[in-house]
């Protein structure tokens, strides 16, 4: 019988805060315009820019193909973060989020290319710590400001893979190495019965490209 599954999980989300990575564009942008309006010959000047591109375009696959071993599902709940063995500086880093089945209302899978994106949506008896501690919008406002003069700082904030989404609260993660039938199978096999697990459909339509259907499991 399934008592477990772990599934890696893909991308920066595991290792960074949610939102770090636009700082290389915003960056990148910053550089871009220093070597526009520079007095260098104009090939040296393409050269840089071509160089900075393509370094950029390269951090981006390269981040976009990292996996990490940080999801794992039973039938007690959902965890999600490093595992307690890793040496990774940063205790905030080093936090798994447990979401316990009862406090989970809802599953959503989502075909992804080259993966699987599952949504786990809170129920209302969902625990102030599960669903996550809202930050003062003033130190919100510092911590960014941090993080973009102070890159290292991200060392000192919670990764963005155990961090709720808004809207209805929910945590999302991206998989790699398994299908949606897999998946869904697995979590309906360690799932309570009250917890819906939904499989998202892309439909075409006249309407809207983006309309989607949900089949629950």
């Amino acid at each position: 019988m399934l008592e477990g599954v772990s599934v890696p999980v893909a991308g920066p989300s595991v290792i960074f805060p949610r939102g770090y990575l636009w700082l290389a564009p915003l960056w990148s942008a910053v550089a871009l315009g220093y070597i526009a309006f520079s007095r260098w010959p104009a090939w040296f000047r393409a050269n840089l820019a071509a160089a900075l591109l393509i370094g950029l375009v390269t951090l981006v696959i390269t981040l976009a193909s990292l996996r990490f071993h940080a999801f794992s599902v039973d039938r007690g709940g959902v965890r999600l973060g490093l595992p307690s063995s890793t040496k990774r500086r940063g205790r905030k880093r080093r936090t798994v989020r447990y979401l316990p089945w009862q406090q989970i209302e809802r599953v959503r899978i989502t075909r992804r290319i080259g993966g699987v994106r599952v949504e786990f949506l809170l129920g209302e008896n969902a625990t102030l710590a599960v669903r996550g501690y809202r930050p003062n919008p003033v130190l919100a406002v510092i911590h960014r400001v941090l993080l973009l003069v102070i890159p290292f700082w991200y060392l000192t904030r919670p990764t963005g893979l155990t961090l709720p989404l808004d809207g209805p609260t929910r945590y999302r993660v991206v998989l790699r190495d398994t299908s949606v039938e897999e998946l869904r199978q697995s979590l309906r096999t360690l799932a309570p019965p009250q917890v819906v697990i939904a499989v998202m459909v892309r439909r075409r339509s006249s309407v809207s490209s983006s309309a989607r259907a949900a089949l629950p499991g």
